[in-house]
């Protein structure tokens, strides 16, 4: 028979006052309640890949909980060092792993993680992100703009010059351009900074003959309708000078089919891949059939974007070589850029497919690195990327699966194919846990958050237009675990669907602006900047039930608790904060409508709601 004291619940976060190392020693430390009745406890690690178990001793009890604590040595064969604990209860074991208290050991992917090496840079989890499609935020210089029947995309669709705000066209967007520009990003800058934004994630720049540039045609030049180079060196300079980050994106996957080593419209001088079967660079991409030009492999099946084949080791080495690498070149001055976002890096490999792909995302890292250690490699991926945030290959993915797509769920019922998806509280907390509980906690804080991309519909335009829901987007945004990164023009209220109508002009018209919601947004990012807990601090999901999903940022002395109530009624919800031994001397709402009094919270309806306690 099992007492009734024996814990149900078990206490560690990652935080100093629970673990901390000093050279090759590792202490743990556990927190139980004071009355918790427990025969033994074990911290359970694999230092060689074998269980060991290391008895915890009692070393403080007061007048609410007792701890626990064990030392162990730090073994290095793999890039995390994981472990979890073990209870013994009188004839029942109690677990504990990164998804709670169980009756068995945990599987790997749920244990602690304490991350040894390759830590991502401590700048990125301060940051707030704003991402910038150059081509439509801002025309700094009209001679730049691309002309009207310039050149023809794809051999066949002319080039449109497009007045700058009019309707994104049905068909041919890939070839229609309004004529943002990097200088006219240079001149958005005090505009970003003024929202709050510390970081600049910029869509592609390098020579293309797109709109959207995911079809590279030089990696070593700044598209010229851009304003080549010199205008990425000044923006560049101005960023930095204002102590802000700049992040490019890297399309390494594929290239354009005009890029001279493909060539397929014999636009260079060279001869290219699809023409040429001896060409110097047909093996850098992947022929089905060797006999037919056609049976080029492009990415999911669009012929303007040949997809290279990494195996080759001289595309290895044109874009990782240390000293002449693409890669580098871009790292070093003049432009010292402070990351790479690297697009659907999960698709790159060897050959037809993905083959090795975390051997070449480990080369790429390793790349970057050897340029600047401080430097953040980001990934896409639409959906679970847990494989590459272990601490060898990616510093932090954009997080769709473990971010966006259930905040879509939860507050606009849709899921990312735009179909009915429903979820209650509980599963919405249970999506974000699941996320969560397969990285480490740096890698937590390293996440790329968003709402919305230039590859997605506008959040706004997923929720009809509702502002209350909107702001509960934002501050679930701001204040959830992990980076904050916002599309440029949802702060004023940019609308648009799916890709390619996400990718209107940024309106500068400040009488058209939803001044409500920008000011939401300049609150919000204000008090992620001012609160640590909301930067660096644990997280922990204190109540998950219908339509309120309340969760809490903790770090030293200080928790923020933050309330979502997406109905339109009025609720009060009973808060069980007995849990924390941070003992709130004062609590105050910070923003939106809810009052916490002693565990009772008092919610509006559509209530969006931050509150400080410590």
């Amino acid at each position: 028979m099992v007492a009734a004291s024996y814990p149900t619940n078990m206490y560690h976060y990652p935080l100093p006052e629970y673990r901390h190392a000093d050279g090759g020693q590792l202490t743990v430390r556990l927190r139980l309640a004071r009355d918790a009745n427990v025969d033994q406890l074990w911290l359970r690690t694999e230092p060689d890949n074998e269980e060991q178990l290391t008895a915890m001793t009692k070393e403080q009890v007061d007048e609410r909980w007792q701890w626990w604590s064990a030392d162990v040595s730090l073994s290095d064969h793999e890039p995390t060092f994981l472990y979890c604990f073990k209870a013994i209860c009188g004839d029942r074991q109690r677990w504990l792993d990164t998804t709670g208290v169980g009756p068995r050991a945990p599987k790997r992917e749920h244990q602690f993680r304490w991350l040894l090496a390759d830590h991502p840079p401590q700048w990125i989890h301060r940051q707030v992100f704003y991402q910038v499609f150059p081509e439509r935020f801002r025309n700094g210089d009209q001679r730049l703009n691309v002309q009207t029947d310039a050149y023809r995309y794809h051999g066949e669709v002319a080039t449109q010059s497009m007045p700058w705000g009019d309707d994104i066209l049905a068909t041919g967007d890939q070839a229609a351009f309004y004529g943002g520009d990097l200088i006219g990003v240079e001149q958005g800058i005090d505009y970003i900074q003024q929202l709050g934004a510390t970081a600049i994630y910029l869509n592609p720049v390098f020579s293309s003959p797109s709109s959207h540039k995911y079809d590279t045609e030089d990696y070593l030049n700044v598209d010229p309708h851009f304003g080549g180079n010199a205008a990425l060196a000044d923006l560049c300079q101005q960023i930095h000078q204002r102590e802000m980050k700049i992040v490019l994106d890297a399309v390494f996957n594929h290239t354009s089919e005009t890029h001279p080593w493909f060539d397929r419209w014999q636009q260079h001088d060279n001869s290219g891949a699809y023409f040429t079967p001896s060409s110097d660079t047909r093996s850098y991409y992947y022929f089905y059939d060797q006999a037919n030009a056609d049976s080029y492999r492009c990415w999911k099946g669009a012929k303007t974007l040949p997809t290279l084949d990494w195996g080759n080791p001289q595309v290895q080495d044109y874009f990782c070589n240390p000293k002449s690498g693409v890669i580098q070149h871009w790292l070093n001055a003049p432009y010292h850029i402070d990351g790479w976002r690297l697009d659907v890096i999960h698709m790159l490999g060897d050959g037809p497919g993905a083959k090795n792909n975390a051997t070449r995302m480990r080369q790429i890292r390793q790349a970057v690195k050897q340029s600047n250690a401080n430097a953040m490699v980001l990934g896409e991926h639409f959906f679970e990327a847990s494989r590459w945030l272990q601490g060898d290959q990616e510093d932090a993915a954009m997080n769709y699966f473990g971010f966006a797509t259930p905040v879509r769920a939860f507050l606009a019922h849709q899921d990312v194919a735009y179909q009915p998806c429903r979820l209650d509280a509980e599963e919405f907390a249970a999506w974000l846990a699941e996320a969560r509980n397969s990285i480490a906690f740096e890698h937590q804080l390293a996440q790329f958050n968003l709402l919305g991309s230039h590859d997605t519909a506008r959040f706004f335009t997923l929720v009809n237009e509702h502002l209350p829901t909107m702001k509960q987007a934002v501050l679930m945004l701001m204040s959830y675990i992990g980076v904050p990164s916002i599309y440029y023009g949802d702060e004023i209220g940019l609308v648009g669907g799916n890709d390619p109508y996400c990718r209107r002009c940024f309106n500068w018209d400040e009488t058209s602006w939803h001044h409500e919601l920008r000011s939401w947004y300049q609150q919000t990012i204000a008090l992620r900047h001012r609160l640590p807990a909301l930067q660096r601090g644990a997280y922990a999901t204190l109540y998950a039930q219908g339509d309120v999903f309340v969760f809490a940022r903790i770090v030293e002395q200080q928790m923020l608790i933050v309330a979502i109530n997406r109905s339109n009624q009025a609720l009060e919800v009973n808060l069980d904060l007995s849990c924390w031994h941070h003992q709130a001397s004062h609590i105050e709402t910070l923003i939106g409508d809810g009052q916490l009094s002693q565990q009772q919270l008092l919610l509006s309806g559509y209530a969006a709601t931050l509150i400080l306690c410590q």
